[in-house]
C-alpha cells in the first residue's frame, strides 16, 4: 500500500468532503442515473427514427455521457456507434446471412502482436465462396485475389454528410470521425459470433464478487463490433486494411454495475487525468486506461472498501494498479485477452514519465485534488459548506443539457419525416404515416421501457400529421370524419400544444370559428413559466428552459416532461396546406433565388415546410379567429401578445438570432397589420425580418407584393 503523509482519519474526513463536493456540482446518484436513462432514451429515439426512415443502421451511445461519468466542465463529447444493419462479419465459413453484405474476418502475418486486428474480406451474398471483383472504390484486391474492405470505406460518406450539413472538415480520432467538439461517430460492423479473444472476460479466473454472475450473463449477450482502426505503427497500406475489435457495449454494461462510490472514484480520477495529464500525454493516456484500471481494481479489491469515507483511498488503489501496468509496460484489456492498451499509444519513455507522475500523484493526492480547477472542485472540497440553491443550480444545468439532447433528437425525427412526406404523393404519404403508426403502437404495447418512451415522444406528431393530411383531402364543404377527429384526439393525449394548434388551424380554415376559439383559449392556458420552448431547425436554433421548468424536471421523468411541459416547432408538409392559413402557406416557398439556394444545405430541408413556433402561431390564429367573429377586444389582445413576442425577441436576441423562427413571427404580425389596412407598418416588419435573415426569407416576396399593391 502507498505510504501517505496523512493519517487514515484525515483521509476519511477528506473523502467525505470530496463526496460533498460531488453533490455540490450535481454528480449525485440520481443525476448519474438520469444521465444514463436519458442518453439511452435519446439512443432509442434515434434508432427508432432509423427504422422508420429505412436507414440501415442502429445508434448506440457509449462513453462518458451515457455512463454518467462526467461533469459540466469536463465537457465530455458524445460517442456514437453506428451499427450497420446491412453488414455482417463472420469468423468462419458457414453462418452467411441472406440479404446482408457478408464479410469474413481473418488474420495474417501483418497483424501486430497485442492488438486485436483483422482484415475483412468480401463474399458474395448468400454463397460460401470468395468474391473476386471490388464492390466499392476503396476496396483492395490482395496478392491472393481476395477483395478486402478498406477501413476508409465510410470516410467519403462522412465527408459528404459533413459538407451537406454545412459543417467544418471531418476530423479523425482513432476509429471515430467528427466535425464537432460535441460528437464522435464510429461506423461499426456487427460480428455474428463472439470472437475467441472476447471469451477472455467469461473464462479467466477472478475473485468472484465482481462482475456479478447476472452482469456477466447480460454482458455475454452484448454484440461485438469491428471498427475502422488500424495499428498506428503499421505501414499505411497495411493499416488501412485493418479493423479492430470493439467491446464497447460490454464495457457499458459493466459500467452500469458500478456502485455510486465506485463511479465517484472513477470520475475523480478522470478529473485528475484531464487537468494534470492532458498537456503532457494528450489523448494517448486516455480515460479508457483509467476505466480499465478501475475494473481490475473493483474485481481485485473487496466490495466493503467502496465507501463514502474511503473515496480517496480507493482512488489510490486504482492509481497503484496503473503504476503496476506502467512498470510492466503492459496495460491489459479487461474484456479481451492478449491486448496491451499501451501499444501504439505510449512509447517506453512516455510510460516511464507516466509512472513517475502516477507515483507522485499517489503520494500527494490530497494536494492534487485540492487544486482541481474543473467545476471549482478543489475550492468546493476545501470550503466544505454547500448551500442548497447552488446544488440545485448545478443539477438543473445538467438537466438542461440532457433534456435538450432528447428533444433535439425528437425534433430531428419530426423534420426528416415531414420532409419525406412532402416528396411523396398524398396517397403514399398517408400509407407511409399509417405504417409508422402501426410500428410505434407495436413498440408501445410490446417494447422495452425505453422503446415505449420513444414511441410516446413520436406518436403525437404522427397522429396529428396524419389527421391534418386527411383533413386536407376533404372538400371544405364536407364535414371532417370521426376517424380524423379521433386521430387528432390521439395526438392530444401525449402532446402539450403542437397538435392542438394544428387542430385549431384546421378548424379556422374550415370556418369553424367557435370551436377554433375554444381550442386556442385552451392552448393559451397551457402556456406558463414551467413550459420549455424548443427549436431544432438549423439556422433558427432556440432552446428556452426556465428555472421553473428545470426544477420541475428534477422530479419528473424526461418523457413526461416533454409531453406535459414543452413545445417544439409546428411543422406542416405540403399535403397539409389546406389546413394552414393562406398567408402562412407562403413560408413553404422561402427559397426563391440562386443566392438562397447557395446558402442552403441538406440540414435546411425544413425551409421547404411551413414551420412556426407555437406561441406566435397561437396569437396569430387567435387574431384571425376573433377577426372573423367580430370580437374586437380579443382580436386586439391577440395582436398585442404577438407584438410583445416579436418586439421582445427582436430587441433582446436580434444579435444572435436565438428566438426560433422570428422571421415567420414577424410575417404573421405584418399580416395582421395588412388586414387592418396598415401597409406602412407591415412594410417595416417585413424589413425587420430581412435584417435578421437576408436570404431564404419570404419577406422579399411580401415586400414586392405590397409595393405592387400600394405604391405603384
Amino acid at each position: 500500500m502507498t505510504s501517505y503523509k496523512n493519517s487514515q482519519e484525515e483521509l476519511e474526513e477528506f473523502s467525505r468532503d470530496v463526496y460533498e463536493a460531488f453533490q455540490a456540482i450535481g454528480v449525485t446518484s440520481d443525476m448519474i442515473h438520469r444521465r444514463r436513462h436519458d442518453r439511452l432514451l435519446e439512443e432509442t429515439v434515434d434508432t427508432t427514427e432509423n427504422k422508420l426512415m429505412g436507414y440501415p443502421y442502429s445508434t448506440f451511445i457509449v462513453g462518458s455521457q451515457v455512463e454518467g461519468s462526467t461533469t459540466i466542465e469536463m465537457l465530455s463529447d458524445t460517442d456514437r456507434v453506428w451499427r450497420r444493419e446491412d453488414y455482417q462479419v463472420v469468423l468462419k465459413l458457414g453462418p452467411w446471412q441472406k440479404g446482408k453484405i457478408n464479410l469474413l474476418a481473418f488474420k495474417d502475418e501483418t497483424t501486430p502482436q497485442f492488438y486485436k486486428l483483422c482484415r475483412l474480406q468480401r463474399t458474395p451474398d448468400g454463397r460460401q465462396e470468395y468474391r473476386r471483383d471490388p464492390v466499392h472504390e476503396t476496396d483492395v484486391v490482395d496478392e491472393q485475389g481476395r477483395v478486402l474492405v478498406c477501413n476508409t470505406l465510410f470516410d467519403n460518406v462522412m465527408k459528404h454528410a459533413c459538407e451537406a450539413l454545412g459543417e467544418g472538415e471531418v476530423v479523425k480520432h482513432g476509429p471515430s470521425r467528427s466535425w464537432s467538439d460535441e460528437f464522435d461517430f464510429v461506423a461499426a460492423f456487427p460480428c455474428h459470433d463472439l470472437p475467441r479473444e472476447c471469451e477472455f472476460l467469461f473464462t479467466r479466473s477472478r475473485p468472484g464478487h465482481w462482475p456479478k454472475p447476472e452482469t456477466l450473463e447480460y454482458a455475454r449477450e452484448c454484440q461485438v463490433f469491428f471498427i475502422p482502426q488500424g495499428h498506428p505503427h503499421s505501414p499505411l497500406n497495411e493499416r488501412k486494411l485493418q479493423w479492430r475489435l470493439s467491446t464497447s457495449l460490454t464495457e457499458r454494461k459493466l459500467m452500469y454495475d458500478f456502485t455510486e462510490e465506485q463511479m465517484l472514484v472513477f470520475i475523480l480520477l478522470k478529473m485528475l487525468k484531464k487537468e494534470y495529464c492532458k498537456l503532457t500525454f494528450g489523448d494517448n493516456f486516455s480515460t479508457f486506461h483509467i476505466k480499465t484500471a478501475m475494473m481490475f481494481c473493483i474485481e481485485s479489491h473487496p466490495p466493503d472498501i467502496w465507501r463514502i469515507d474511503n473515496i480517496v483511498t480507493c482512488a489510490t488503489y486504482c492509481i497503484n494498479i496503473l503504476i503496476k501496468f506502467a512498470h510492466k509496460n503492459v496495460c491489459p484489456h479487461f474484456t479481451m485477452g492478449g491486448v496491451n492498451l499501451f501499444d501504439g499509444k505510449l512509447s517506453e519513455p512516455d510510460i516511464r514519465e507516466l509512472e513517475t507522475f502516477l507515483i507522485n500523484l499517489n503520494k500527494n493526492i490530497i494536494e492534487y485534488i485540492s487544486e482541481l480547477k474543473m467545476d471549482s472542485f478543489g475550492v468546493k472540497v476545501l470550503r466544505k459548506v454547500h448551500d442548497n440553491e447552488s446544488i440545485i443550480k448545478h443539477q438543473t444545468e445538467i438537466l438542461k443539457q440532457i433534456t435538450w439532447r432528447v428533444r433535439s433528437t425528437q425534433c430531428d425525427t419530426f423534420q426528416r419525416i415531414c420532409s419525406q412526406l412532402s416528396e411523396m404523393d398524398v396517397s403514399i404519404a398517408v400509407r407511409y404515416v399509417s405504417d409508422h403508426l402501426t410500428y410505434l403502437c407495436g413498440l408501445q404495447s410490446q417494447g422495452s421501457d425505453l422503446q415505449r418512451g420513444a414511441a410516446d415522444l413520436l406518436l403525437p406528431f404522427l397522429y396529428g400529421t396524419l389527421a391534418s393530411i386527411k383533413a386536407s383531402c376533404i372538400i371544405t364543404q364536407q364535414p371532417v370524419t370521426h376517424n380524423i377527429i379521433n386521430l387528432y384526439q390521439h395526438s392530444f393525449e401525449r402532446d402539450l400544444m403542437n397538435s392542438k394548434l394544428k387542430y385549431a388551424s384546421m378548424l379556422y380554415c374550415r370556418s369553424q370559428y367557435d370551436q377554433a376559439a375554444d381550442m386556442l383559449n385552451h392552448c393559451e392556458g397551457l402556456l406558463g413559466p414551467d413550459v420549455a420552448q424548443y427549436c431544432r431547425c438549423p439556422g433558427r436554433n432556440y432552446s428556452y428552459q426556465s428555472d421553473t421548468f428545470l426544477r420541475k424536471g428534477l422530479n419528473t421523468s424526461t418523457v413526461e416532461l416533454m409531453k406535459t411541459s414543452s413545445t417544439s416547432c409546428v411543422l406542416f408538409c405540403k399535403h397539409e396546406l389546406p389546413c394552414v392559413p393562406e398567408h402562412l402557406q407562403n413560408e413553404m416557398y422561402r427559397t426563391q433565388t440562386q443566392k438562397d439556394r447557395n446558402e442552403r444545405n441538406e440540414s435546411h430541408d425544413w425551409m421547404d415546410l411551413v414551420v412556426t413556433k407555437c406561441e406566435p402561431f397561437l396569437y396569430y390564429l387567435q387574431y384571425l379567429v376573433y377577426r372573423q367573429e367580430g370580437d374586437l377586444p380579443r382580436k386586439q389582445s391577440a395582436k398585442s401578445h404577438l407584438v410583445h413576442y416579436t418586439h421582445h425577441g427582436v430587441g433582446k436576441w436580434l444579435c444572435d438570432k436565438a428566438l426560433g423562427h422570428m422571421d415567420t413571427a414577424l410575417h404573421m404580425l405584418a399580416h395582421c397589420w395588412e388586414l387592418e389596412d396598415r401597409p406602412d407598418v407591415a412594410w417595416q416588419l417585413y424589413q425587420q425580418s430581412i435584417n435578421i435573415y437576408p436570404t431564404n426569407n419570404i419577406a422579399w416576396v411580401h415586400l414586392i407584393r405590397l409595393f405592387k399593391k400600394y405604391f405603384l
